[in-house]
């Protein structure tokens, strides 16, 4: 930093001073340590483009990030864009001043008609060069955004899923793969919002416990926004990713809404690593600082029945429902936000409080089974 010569020059005073800079300016980097952490902009990157410029030129230029704490050949994109007459190109920095920036290739693009993106780029040999974003104009309306959520700098071996061999004929996945037609909640099935197949086949496992993700994107307001983007994420998690299939189990929405994602009794895609009898549920939209989105009590309800379900199908422990982050150490993954609320939501779903029945004076109690016993009998007197 620019502080460090003069500061430590002078007294406590300033020594406090520049210890609160070095704080505020390492809490505006990015969450996800996978990051490109640009200096001075938080996720998400929020940008209003101007207008009136000549098409192919330059309407933003980011600083150059700050160098990767590893190496990486691939990073991916995921925002929105209002406007499809823009182009995100991505530079390196050279390694040595005298030779000029270099571009990665965009290997993958997506655009959802409404503005949902994912953007894919082969950065070449494997290294730790700082990368900057350049928003090109390709014919902009006044007024356009440009949203980035999250970028990752990934090396594409490691990207990759653990999969079964490729068939030759189309795979249909079995039906009993599948939560069953009786379960206890509400579920929008894959055929309801749409689904594409999976692109190979699943790996069947016996779930054994869970953990709570949130998507860190667009909180949808209505239903059919919730459609939207559940297919955006599986687009995103197929054709960007090249995953088999969304690497969700579940996922929630703002209004309580449980959306089916992969089969509950197969391998997902969800903690690195972490995956065999691991169902993974994400709730729609970012529960971290400074997004902070609310977390609704329909949303509460919802994970609630899936968490109880899961407890009671599968007898999973009280210890084994995790956050994300308790997984895996890169990630802020489900949000500061949800993650306060993991104590309370284990205690709701695995040590509910019993519902007192009230006892009327001078009788004797009765458990929910023996009124509905005596009732039937009562019935059957009365005919």
């Amino acid at each position: 930093m620019l502080y460090n010569t003069y500061m430590f020059k002078h007294t406590g005073k300033s020594l406090l001073l520049y210890t609160l800079l070095f704080c505020a300016y390492s809490s505006a980097r990015a969450a996800e340590p996978d990051s490109a952490n640009f200096p001075g902009l938080t996720y998400p990157i929020r940008l209003t483009l101007p207008a009136g410029e000549k098409i192919g030129a330059a309407l933003y230029e980011s600083a150059f990030s700050l160098a990767p704490a590893k190496d990486y050949d691939t990073l991916l994109l995921e925002g929105e864009m209002s406007d499809p007459a823009m182009r995100v190109d991505i530079e390196v920095k050279s390694k040595a001043f005298f030779l000029p920036n270099t571009g990665y290739k965009q290997t993958g693009f997506h655009r959802f008609p409404n503005g949902r993106f994912w953007a894919r780029y082969n950065a070449g040999p494997a290294g730790r060069q700082p990368l900057r974003f350049v928003v090109v104009n390709l014919g902009v309306q006044p007024g356009a955004t440009l949203t980035i959520y999250s970028s990752e700098l990934q090396k594409e071996a490691a990207l990759r899923e653990e999969r079964e061999p490729q068939q030759v004929v189309p795979y249909v996945p079995d039906a009993a793969l599948s939560l069953p037609e009786n379960a206890p909640f509400t579920l929008v099935r894959r055929a309801q919002w749409k689904a594409a197949a999976p692109k190979e086949p699943f790996t069947p496992h016996a779930p054994v416990y869970f953990t709570l993700h949130h998507t860190q994107a667009h909180y949808p307001a209505t239903y059919a926004e919730s459609v939207a983007e559940i297919q955006f994420i599986q687009d995103f998690h197929q054709n960007g990713r090249g995953w088999i299939d969304i690497g969700y189990h579940f996922l929630i929405d703002p209004l309580g809404n449980i959306f089916e994602g992969r089969p509950i009794n197969v391998v997902g895609a969800h903690t690195k690593n972490r995956n065999t009898g691991n169902i993974g549920i994400s709730i729609m939209g970012s529960y971290h600082p400074p997004v902070s989105n609310p977390f609704t009590a329909a949303t509460q309800n919802s994970l609630l029945a899936v968490g109880t379900y899961l407890k009671d199908t599968y007898t999973v422990n009280k210890s084994s429902f995790y956050a994300h982050r308790d997984l895996q150490s890169n990630t802020d993954c489900p949000g500061n936000d949800l993650y306060a609320k993991m104590g309370t939501l284990r205690d709701l779903i695995f040590d509910p409080h019993p519902v007192a029945v009230p006892v009327i004076p001078g009788t004797i109690p009765v458990s929910p089974v023996q009124s509905r016993s005596l009732r039937s009998l009562m019935e059957y007197l009365d005919r």
